[in-house]
């Protein structure tokens, strides 16, 4: 009956979840893009009058000394990299997937120690005295970490060892910086200038990350980056530092498939987690001979001259006897194991098999580059044109991309020198932006206004891509002269959640489904009611609907759609919502759109104006 039970429980929930409606993501790919070109077009007619580490940068010598750099020969005889970081002068902390990933074994590391190369220069030294976690799990990267064993090298300016991060600090919002000698960006082959990078990243909750890799993956033990802005660590940085405040907190350990520029958290292993059983090595550990994954006896310390084993035939043999008791039990963990899989399917995945699939490329492109080198949200639908001055705060965006294609959004004018609009006009989980073209004092967007180009932009920490939380960002501009038509609005506080609350959305954007951009196109405004959060999840969910996002209706076909996103949403001459997202079905389908909330952001605003 408890099967049974079971059973049902998962297709349930597995069935709610399917009912979920999709929100439109990767927004300047999917819209922005294209309704840019149109509405420039447009205007045109009418002759109108009106991250190896990516985003980082390279590192001198000196300046990570305790960066130990990995060339790795394989069983196979094949060469792969890795990095590690020196902990004191004859032991190395590295991730264990550099030594075994699941499907590729090392036979032997060469450890690097002060040089920016790592096929020529430096300190180098053979070794095959790795000791990986005993709980290492290749499929879920739980407990990614290894310990390296060197014949003993002296301290100078370029080689220096590096504290372990203790307590209980889950760095949350912390700046640190990742060093490593992978690529570069997506999809680049190593240049002849390649050489040590680092980046400057900020560490996300767990519970941020889950929402990107699911709970199997993130865990306790695991520390997450959160890739805004392009910059993560990358194909060939694995078992790298990640340091902050002096102290060792991260050891890189894995990233999605996808890419390293797409926005998607980087994982390592907590340091924290680790200290004891890291310390405990830094002494103890038995340096006579190698530990490898595939040994069939773990040694202990030395405790009082003699020497205890544990042998995998009597762990067998034990678990044997529980799994024969227990094989209801076992049953009915992998029905609901998976249930949960097919569940979280849509979850994004993070990279396995890293030897076979970044590695050996990564150590290929490093050492040719070397030798060659001679180193030594969305349109008004249902709404009407606004009149000249009507919405003085309006600030619309022409946004020029990395890939020097156009975009579009809107933003909202706060002071004289800033703007919020939202995170995704700048970053989108896929494109980012190079400059914003702030467009003030018009109804047209591609000519007259004031025009300010800026790329002093900064995303909220926290924002998600995939779940489009935390979707808000603040521009900084050069000082503007208010007059009437162009002025600030104030920003919404306290603690209404303004449900049934009639209030004015501005953009733009289309007016319609599947429309393209008239000539006489210009800003169009429209009046929408406020709905509650309860309602809204019943459309896109919990984890798309969170406290910090407040949602209209969309009854009759009026909403906000394609180009209006970062615009502004306005009750009682407040700003309360910044445009985030709508329906992947369309603009017209009588459905909710979705907003920052304003009041959940305002200290944050506030302390960037």
């Amino acid at each position: 009956m408890k099967l049974l039970l079971v059973a049902v429980c998962c297709v349930v929930a597995l069935g709610c979840a399917g009912a979920e409606v999709p929100i439109v993501l990767h927004y300047h790919e999917s819209e922005g893009i294209q309704k840019a070109e149109q509405i420039r077009q447009s205007e045109i007619a009418a002759d109108f009058d009106g991250s190896r580490i990516v985003g980082g940068s390279q590192a001198n010598l000196g300046a990570y000394p305790y960066m130990g750099g990995l060339v790795i020969t394989l069983t196979n005889g094949r060469t792969s990299v890795c990095g590690s970081s020196l902990l004191s002068n004859t032991r190395l902390v590295t991730a264990a997937h550099c030594w075994w990933d699941g499907s590729s074994q090392a036979r032997q590391f060469t450890v690097v120690l002060g040089s920016v190369r790592l096929f020529s220069g430096g300190t180098r030294i053979n070794t095959n005295r790795v000791q990986m976690h005993g709980s290492w799990n290749p499929r879920n990267a739980n407990n990614d970490v290894a310990v390296i064993t060197i014949n003993s090298v002296n301290f100078n300016n370029n080689i220096n060892r590096i504290a372990l991060a203790s307590g209980s600090s889950d760095f949350a919002g912390t700046w640190a910086d990742a060093a490593g000698f992978g690529i570069t960006r997506d999809g680049a082959g190593i240049g002849n200038n390649q050489a040590l990078s680092h980046v400057r990243l900020q560490v996300i909750t767990n519970a941020v990350c889950r929402n990107t890799y699911g709970s199997s993956i993130i865990v306790s033990s695991t520390l997450c980056t959160s890739g805004a802005n392009g910059r993560s660590t990358c194909g060939g940085d694995s078992g790298g530092p990640l340091v902050a405040n002096n102290r060792l907190i991260g050891i890189t350990s894995f990233g999605s498939p996808n890419g390293c520029q797409r926005g998607h958290p980087a994982g390592f292993a907590r340091v924290t987690s680790f200290n004891s059983w890291i310390s405990s090595r830094l002494l103890y550990y038995n340096n006579s001979k190698p530990m490898t994954s595939l040994s069939n006896q773990y040694e202990c310390a030395p405790c009082n001259n003699k020497k205890v084993y544990w042998y995998k035939k009597v762990i067998t043999s034990y678990l044997s006897e529980i799994i024969k008791k227990m094989k209801f039990l076992t049953a009915v963990c992998l029905l609901v194991a998976a249930c949960l899989a097919q569940a979280e399917g849509a979850q994004e995945r993070v990279l396995l098999h890293y030897h076979e699939n970044v590695g050996i490329q990564r150590a290929a492109e490093i050492k040719q580059a070397e030798l060659a080198a001679d180193f030594d949200g969305s349109r008004i639908v249902g709404g009407s044109p606004a009149a000249l001055g009507q919405y003085p705060y309006m600030g619309g965006l022409v946004i020029t991309l990395t890939n020097f294609l156009t975009s579009v959004c809107g933003s909202t004018l706060i002071s004289n020198t800033r703007l919020v609009t939202a995170a995704h006009c700048w970053w989108d989980g896929r494109n980012q932006a190079r400059q914003f073209t702030v467009v003030l004092g018009s109804i047209r967007l591609f000519s007259g206004g004031t025009r300010i180009n800026t790329n002093r932009v900064e995303m909220h920490g926290s924002w998600n891509p995939s779940t489009v939380n935390n979707d808000i960002a603040i521009i900084t501009i050069n000082s503007v002269s208010f007059n009437n038509n162009i002025n600030s609005i104030g920003l919404a506080s306290g603690s209404n959640d303004f449900a049934g609350q009639w209030a004015q959305a501005v953009g733009f954007g289309a007016t319609r489904d599947g429309g393209s951009v008239g000539i006489t196109q210009t800003l169009a405004h429209a009046r929408v009611q406020v709905i509650t959060n309860a309602a809204c999840q019943q459309v896109y969910g919990p984890q798309v609907i969170v406290a910090s996002t407040l949602c209209i209706s969309g009854a009759g076909g009026i909403s906000t759609c394609h180009g209006d996103s970062g615009g502004p949403l306005v009750a009682n001459n407040q700003l309360i919502g910044v445009t985030s997202f709508g329906s992947n079905s369309g603009c017209q389908r009588n459905l909710p759109a979705g907003f920052a909330r304003v009041t959940s952001f305002n200290s944050w605003i506030r302390a960037r104006m």
